[in-house]
């Protein structure tokens, strides 16, 4: 497939990319697509989803806000910001298992991130801005961190990158997407300011648990009360209950949290919020292990548990009941011990992986990958994942599924 953009890929995207073209040549024809050709396209296509409220979300925010006057490169802006609207938009159709998924789902993302940037850098030429140009080199870069690597993308909750982060409207927080799946997210709420504070909030028809690390000191809030928090934790939300984080200290607290919903495109739909303002002194303070807290566990302990485990293993620290309401359906979050001899990951649905200690290696879809501390990555349905641990020091992950409660 032609290239005039310069456009960087691995080998095994540059192939795919060429399957794809030959197929639709041919009247998109199956013929000639191999199985592994569809699993390392599912893997660049969810890759690229994550950016349904990354990249591509703040490059269109970006760039209609920046003044232009040449009318030529006001129409080349203006195709980027259809493109960019586009490979948003993309994010609510599902990524198939078939041989669609390399000639419709991969190629269609593919082919608009070419076009968008080729957009971006044609109205950068025409107008001379340095804003503009700023813009597209930074989308570029974004692009190239999936298209040239090996499919399986890696992304950290450790800061919040230029250009690739959402501010949720009526509540001012930054999210940083991390992992996009079919129905659940696992992101980062990036709190800037002395605070550091999560704004209290519910969702109608979405769950979530919010990750605490250490050192932390705070106050969360679930329903009509709160506990006090001095350690990590991970803190189940069902639906329509009050949440929220008071910090307690001068330290920053950024909050990475699962997010999901069977009845949405539960991923990515995060205007299903409303603000509920309230004061914590009209609030009861519980214990954080109290029935009031809903199952919230203690996350750093469970992992030095899991940690000191012998053989390979994998249970659930939150089951799917604790937040399954009304078939919006349940985040699941386990924990893992990955040893030297290696464990092979259920494959049954979309996982998320954190991993939490040490280092190793994970294979699927005919690719491996180093993986080490506060990497994520997502492992589509049906994809069988082999992690295995490298180096002395333990290794452990979490994962989190959606699934009905029952």
């Amino acid at each position: 497939m032609s290239d005039d953009l310069n456009f960087r890929t691995h080998p095994a995207y540059a192939h795919l990319a060429d399957v794809a073209h030959q197929s639709h040549e041919k009247g998109r024809t199956p013929l000639g697509i191999a199985t592994e050709d569809i699993a390392r396209a599912r893997l660049y296509s969810y890759a690229y989803r994550l950016h349904t409220i990354g990249a591509f979300h703040a490059t269109r925010q970006a760039v209609q806000k920046q003044p232009l006057s040449d009318p030529l490169a006001e129409a080349h802006r203006e195709r980027a910001v259809e493109l960019l609207t586009d490979l948003a938009n993309q994010g609510m159709d599902p990524v198939g298992d078939d041989f669609r998924a390399v000639v419709s789902t991969f190629n269609r993302y593919n082919c608009n991130v070419r076009r968008a940037i080729g957009a971006l850098e044609r109205a950068h030429r025409e107008s001379g801005d340095r804003e503009i140009g700023r813009f597209s080199a930074r989308f570029r870069e974004i692009m190239e961190e999936i298209s040239a690597g090996n499919g399986i993308h890696l992304t950290q909750d450790m800061h919040a990158p230029e250009q690739a982060s959402f501010v949720v409207p009526n509540l001012g927080i930054t999210i940083v997407p991390l992992v996009y799946g079919d129905h659940h997210s696992w992101n980062l709420a990036y709190l800037g300011g002395p605070k550091s504070d999560v704004p209290f909030h519910r969702h109608h028809e979405g769950v979530e648990i919010h990750l605490g690390y250490g050192p932390v000191k705070g106050n969360t809030v679930l329903g009509e009360c709160y506990a006090e928090i001095t350690e990590g934790y991970a803190m189940p939300i069902p639906p329509m209950i009050r949440h929220g984080y008071v910090n307690a200290s001068d330290m920053t607290h950024h909050v990475p949290f699962i997010f999901g919903s069977l009845k949405q495109a539960g991923w990515g739909v995060f205007l299903d919020v409303e603000a509920q303002p309230m004061n914590l002194a009209q609030m009861q303070k519980v214990s954080i292990r109290g029935p009031q807290m809903g199952h919230t566990v203690f996350l750093e302990r469970s992992i030095a548990a899991c940690a000191e485990k012998i053989p390979s293993l994998h249970y659930p620290i939150i089951p799917a009941s604790v937040t399954d309401r009304d078939g919006v359906g349940g985040l699941e979050l386990s924990v893992a011990r990955i040893t030297k001899r290696g464990f092979t990951l259920p494959s049954d649905v979309f996982r998320i992986i954190s991993v939490e200690r040490g280092k190793g290696v994970i294979r699927m879809a005919g690719v491996e990958q180093t993986i080490g501390p506060r990497d994520h990555l997502g492992i589509p349905s049906g994809i069988p994942a082999f992690l295995r641990q490298e180096g002395e020091d333990p290794m452990v992950i979490l994962d989190a599924i959606i699934k009905p409660g029952n």
